[in-house]
């Protein structure tokens, strides 16, 4: 791909789509810095930055496991080499690259786990990896409370280029489809944009997907019954450090079980009626519509970087809401109505757009496949409109009600 036509790809991006959202970003645990949003195009280089989202193109972070290689997979053997893992991932091209800053996060919460480690070891959940002196763990939770994924970052870094390392594992309940920050494009000498390369191996009946030339990142990924783990490493670690990485999680898999739910007070769990001005502005006046409310929950994330208890927080308002759901009636018909904070890959793919840019033919095509739609606002947040019984019609009154 040319300087000019990605360029022009970045171009296209709408900005009203990758505005910064840093007021709606709670961090349990340390603040969260942003950077105001950025368009840069940079050549020669490998990105460091991990920001986000490039909506409009539709660029997926992590591809999915279920994506094959083409190429045929392999079966593991004792004698693989860590190479081996890695063998079609070809020559390496020059990478292009280009970023934006996130208009809203894949979730809504991320607790910071940085004072743990030394626990971690000791239970042996995480390997002991001496030479990385600096880390970064965290756990990300969906609005809801449930978890969205564990990253644990071991870093190294030194006088120079030659000691710069980051390994990382990457583990969720379920395969992330995230959107990138940044889009990175191997190309030729000529500019042209080179296909990745994936490796297929069968070990143990699971599939791994490993990527990335030997001075390129690097990304090993599988998924069993216990979840779905991606290791990563930068362009400066070796195929080896991967794959050691790799057999120790393969023998000791992070058990999801013990992030399952946000660490006590860092969530607080209420209601509409205490919080009657939560999201007021993307909640339909259902009571004005003919509808009763038969319950309307609200999840509010708690700043803790105040070194204050949870219910102090909630007193001083050091809080930021998060998450809601109200479930509305009417005679026969019965609505769910969420807002969520935090909104990954594939809940932009059923976004049908702003509530001014909706349609009711456009409503009633998407109704008649399924039950529900995402529809986005500007503060930034995903609305899910679900018809748990009833017609199109009911929804586009609803619709119709906020515009």
């Amino acid at each position: 791909m040319s300087k000019d036509k990605l360029t022009d790809a970045i171009g296209e991006i709408k900005d009203e789509y990758i505005k910064d959202a840093a007021e709606f970003s709670v961090e349990a645990g340390g603040k969260t810095a942003k950077a105001p949003f950025r368009r840069r195009v940079v050549y020669g280089a490998i990105a460091a930055a991990a920001c986000l989202c490039l909506v409009v193109l539709g660029i997926y972070l992590i591809p999915r496991i279920g994506s094959g290689s083409g190429k045929g997979a392999q079966q593991w053997s004792s004698s693989m080499t860590a190479a081996d893992y890695f063998k079609n991932s070809g020559k390496s091209g020059t990478t292009v690259s280009s970023s934006a800053d996130l208009v809203m996060g894949p979730s809504a919460l991320t607790v910071l786990m940085n004072d743990r480690r030394a626990e971690f070891e000791a239970e042996g959940i995480i390997p002991v990896i001496a030479n990385h002196t600096e880390q970064s763990f965290v756990a990300a939770y969906n609005g809801d409370g449930s978890l969205y994924k564990v990253e644990l970052w071991w870093m190294r870094r030194g006088d120079g280029l030659a000691e710069y390392s980051d390994l990382k594992i990457i583990a969720a309940p379920k395969e992330l489809h995230e959107i990138t920050d940044v889009i990175l494009v191997r190309v030729d000498d000529e500019g042209n944009n080179l296909p990745p390369y994936v490796t297929e191996t069968i070990r143990d009946g699971v599939r791994i997907l490993a990527e990335g030339a030997e001075d390129e990142n690097k990304t090993v990924t599988w998924q069993t019954d216990k979840g779905w783990y991606r290791i990563g490493g930068s362009f400066m670690d070796s195929y080896e450090s991967m794959v050691e990485l790799l057999d120790w999680f393969w023998e000791h898999p992070l058990d999801l079980e013990r992030f399952s739910a946000p660490p006590e007070g860092t969530v607080i769990y209420t209601t509409r009626v205490e919080y009657p001005d939560v999201f007021a502005d993307v909640i339909p006046d259902f009571n004005t519509l003919g509808y009763t409310a038969e319950s309307e929950k609200v999840n509010l994330g708690v700043h803790s970087d105040t070194g204050m208890p949870a219910y102090q927080c909630e007193q001083s308002g050091n809080t930021t809401p998060i998450w809601f759901e109200g479930v509305y009636t009417h005679g026969d018909t019965r609505i769910r109505w969420t807002v969520n904070t935090g909104a990954d890959a594939d809940a932009w793919a059923e976004n049908i757009g702003r509530i001014s840019e909706i349609t009711e033919e456009k409503l009633n095509d998407v109704l008649s496949q399924k039950d529900h739609v995402n529809i986005f606002f500007n503060n930034p947040c995903m609305v899910t409109l679900t018809v748990e019984s009833g017609s199109a019609a009911d929804a586009w009154e609803i619709i119709q009600s906020m515009k």
